[in-house]
């Protein structure tokens, strides 16, 4: 198992000496951040299938600002949940290799509303390190489908991971979009597994005809990659992941998720890529966007934070139960839990979304 440095401990987390960079290995982790205890109720269920949202919460008092800051920001009604101290100033990176800290896009794909977001963990904003999470989206070429993809970089490789999460997510990108629906109809896990396979055999030869000093762990990350029938298609979605990114489905603010729980530590993960053996890594999930009203895709710490909270399952319920534009999508991500320290990203489809003007008003 390879470990993720972020720290979390709503699970126990054992001390690990630094081993090798292949899957199945530990690194060590950075100090952990208490949390508070979690409760009964507070997680999705280790297998896939449906779940409640959270009891709306009680109504709170209006957020008031972080105080003792000199600069402002604009208010949100997003959920404050456990002890929470004051948030020091964001601290930016001076690495030349390092990602946007906020990004969010909201519109028609494909005749699809999709809107995607992705906020820098405050891990990386205390110590001035840079988000290592990425997302593209796209459409195949013949029309049937809808690609979603998000990639993590693994934070113990600061200055270089975010690379292959960019270089992975756009080769996977390039080459789902070759997908056919044909080829989905007839054997759906033999071709995402093959995207999959393409993409970080593509990561491989850049690394070595471009980055030479570095190696394969330099620029790994974990991966979820969801196709969706685009609206007039037939059948289920489907899914493929390495690591531990996950896939969901809201359905009336009921949760449901393609992949179990990761059980054990929070911040170690059995897979990433690029690596030579895709097939041993690659998890499949069916997706099913019939009677779905929104398909998400996350990397793991939003995942975390949905299997964990009841109040944030509920906000982000009530957030994503429409279509909303890129700027309501930011926002939802603006939640502060105790203990949620990681880069959040998420795609969120709604494939049943109505038609839309396409006219200048």
């Amino acid at each position: 198992m390879v470990r993720k440095w972020w720290p979390r401990s709503t699970r126990a987390e054992p001390v690990a000496p630094a081993t090798t960079d292949r899957p199945g290995t530990s690194r060590p982790d950075a100090p952990r951040s208490p949390d508070a205890p979690r409760s009964p109720d507070a997680r999705l269920p280790a297998q896939a299938g449906a779940v409640p949202a959270a009891r709306a919460p009680q109504p709170e008092a209006a957020p008031t600002p972080e105080q003792g800051l000199g600069y402002a920001e604009l208010p949100t009604a997003a959920p404050r949940g456990g002890q929470l101290t004051g948030l020091p100033a964001p601290r930016l990176t001076d690495v030349p290799t390092s990602l946007p800290g906020l990004r969010a896009d909201g519109g028609l794909l494909g005749d699809c509303w999709i809107a995607a977001a992705s906020t820098t963990g405050t891990s990386h904003l205390v110590h001035g390190t840079s988000g290592q999470d990425v997302y593209r989206y796209t459409t195949t070429k013949d029309g049937s489908g809808l690609i979603l993809i998000v990639c993590d970089g693994l934070g113990s490789r600061p200055a270089t991971a975010q690379i292959g999460a960019s270089l992975l997510a756009s080769y996977l990108s390039e080459a789902a979009s070759h997908i056919t629906g044909r080829q989905m109809a007839l054997a759906p896990q033999d071709v995402l597994r093959d995207v999959l396979a393409t993409g970080s055999a593509a990561v491989q030869r850049h690394r070595v005809a471009v980055l030479g000093a570095l190696t394969d762990s330099d620029l790994a990350s974990t991966v979820a990659l969801c196709w969706l029938p685009l609206p007039g298609g037939s059948g289920p979605g489907h899914a493929v992941r390495v690591g531990d990114c996950n896939v969901f489905t809201l359905s009336e603010r009921t949760y449901a998720t393609a992949f179990p729980a990761d059980e054990g530590p929070a911040n170690l993960v059995t897979g990433y890529l690029p690596y030579d053996d895709v097939p041993r890594v690659a998890q499949y999930a069916q997706v099913g966007p019939a009677g779905v009203d929104a398909v998400i895709v996350t990397t793991d710490g939003l995942a975390i934070d949905l299997f964990d909270s009841p109040s944030t399952r509920e906000w982000l319920a009530s957030r994503w139960s429409v279509p909303c534009g890129a700027a309501r999508m930011l926002d939802s991500l603006r939640y502060r839990r105790r203990g949620s320290h990681d880069d959040r990203t998420a795609l969120v489809a709604w494939p049943s979304a109505p038609a839309y003007p396409t006219d200048e008003p």
